[in-house]
């Protein structure tokens, strides 16, 4: 299994939080980075899940339709800024065993914490930074299991704005 962490987009600095448009820089930003990957390395994407704020499920639709992903878009509430990574963790180990990659469009902090804990089995550590725009890929290596709650992943690449420009 692999798994795609993208974070959303920039947004325009606007109120309330969750319903933040992107900025037309956030529309350039997807397009430079769906411009710069290859569509055939997310071809066996199943399922994208994504925060409920517009600015995820924007940037959520604009890379599925860029990368003419097959795949259901399915809004999660437990991928909100400030929710719980152990929890994601946990929904992911569950279905790993299950075959086909996993997209999920979300925010920092959690994004960052997530990443940490699926690499680690625990955060803070280093604190992995993601950058607004950035996608990062992991691959399952090892199976959930007593030693690794969540599995043992590796990272195969981070992808950031800057690298684009």
């Amino acid at each position: 299994m692999r798994l795609f962490l993208l974070r959303h987009a920039h947004a325009k600095d606007t109120f309330p939080d969750a319903d933040r448009e992107l900025s037309e820089k956030g529309v350039e930003q997807i397009g430079k980075l769906c411009s710069s990957l290859n569509p055939d390395n997310f071809s066996n994407i199943v399922q994208i899940w994504h925060s409920p704020y517009l600015r995820a499920v924007q940037t959520a639709k604009l890379f599925k339709e860029s990368m003419k992903i097959d795949a259901d878009m399915i809004p999660t509430s437990e991928l909100s800024p400030m929710d719980n990574p152990h929890r994601v963790a946990r929904m992911i180990a569950a279905i790993s065993c299950f075959g086909g990659d996993l997209m999920i469009v979300s925010h920092n902090p959690i994004l960052e914490n997530m990443l940490e804990l699926l690499l680690s089995n625990r955060y803070p550590s280093s604190r992995a930074k993601i950058k607004k725009c950035a996608l990062a890929s992991l691959m399952l290596c090892q199976a959930p299991s007593d030693d690794a709650e969540y599995g043992a992943w590796a990272l195969e690449f981070l992808i950031t704005p800057s690298l684009l420009r």
